[in-house]
């Protein structure tokens, strides 16, 4: 199979080498690196330029006449990319010499499958704990649990994605059916909306290995506050708070749901999630605690409202 690589830059030059060079490296080659550049400002351009004479028949530079935005500039790269095998890509991470080997080998075994995403390491300056996190560690996600046909798309609707996109890959033929991308709110950016609509269809395979690392520091776009003050031995309690803003997705979840055509029985399916969370926060608090909780989140705070 073929594969090509869908790499977005904008003002790169600390970090673009470093990524080149590990998808440069590895034990199966890709096919093509395209490249959409959004307008850099600093010196990205010119190393992509060094590249692209090193290896004039692998990479493709584009450069946006204007900025076109994260979101536009990746469905851009994805559109223009041939390969059988669409590897999302940014310009701060590395990958490990087995990704391109280990992924090829899921989609060549497994022709039903359009995405998969594998678990990365996170690393940089930006992270203070002393302990080895992956992504799924903050998430408080083990993927070994999703064992049946829909689990994989409640988790990430329900609670969100947890499967970013410069871990994914995703068959061509799936790519190029879901493109233009339907951008149904600002929340569900490329990667989501590309693994809602195969989870929903029981096509995504979760690879345990971890394949990358997810490089954490103040310039990213998305995550740095999270991940940088994380540590995997905290523990997350469900907090009042927290529980409302579990009862206050709802909506989203409907114009989700409707939005991107998703199985209907998602909509009940969150309630009854709902539920469980409500009954999970009261069960830990004191009984007379819990008791006066149960009135005021029906009768104050009307909580149940927001399921309507």
């Amino acid at each position: 199979m073929t594969s090509s690589v869908a790499l977005c830059t904008y003002n790169g030059e600390n970090y673009i080498a470093e990524q080149l060079e590990s998808i440069l490296s590895q034990t199966k080659s890709v096919s093509e690196i395209v490249i959409c550049d959004d307008g850099s400002t600093d010196g990205t351009l010119k190393i992509l330029s060094e590249y692209t004479a090193q290896f004039p028949n692998l990479i493709k530079v584009y450069q946006n006449p204007e900025n076109l935005g994260y979101i536009a500039n990746f469905e851009k790269a994805m559109n223009l990319c041939s390969g059988d095998i669409v590897f999302l890509c940014d310009q701060d991470d590395r990958w490990y010499k087995d990704k391109t080997e280990a992924i090829t080998s899921v989609f060549e075994k497994h022709p039903n499958i359009n995405i998969v995403s594998h678990n990365i390491k996170l690393f940089g300056e930006a992270i203070s704990s002393s302990e080895e996190i992956t992504y799924w560690d903050i998430e408080s996600t083990d993927p070994a649990r999703f064992t049946n046909t829909h689990d994989i798309v409640k988790r990430i609707l329900y609670q969100g994605n947890i499967f970013p996109g410069m871990s994914m890959a995703i068959r061509n033929t799936f790519l190029k059916a879901h493109l233009p991308l339907k951008k149904i709110n600002p929340v569900i950016i490329h990667d989501y909306e590309l693994l809602l609509l195969a989870a929903d269809k029981d096509t995504v395979w979760i690879e345990k290995n971890i394949l990358g690392e997810y490089r954490i520091h103040s310039r990213q776009n998305i995550g740095y506050k999270t991940f940088s003050q994380f540590s995997p031995s905290e523990k997350k309690m469900i907090s009042r708070d927290s529980l409302f803003t579990i009862f206050k997705r709802f909506p989203f979840v409907k114009k989700t749901i409707a939005g991107l055509h998703l199985n209907p029985e998602l909509e009940n399916g969150y309630k009854i999630y709902c539920l469980q969370r409500y009954r999970a926060y009261l069960k830990d608090l004191p009984l007379l605690e819990r008791w006066l909780a149960k009135i005021k989140m029906k009768y104050y705070f009307h909580i149940f409202d927001y399921l309507k």
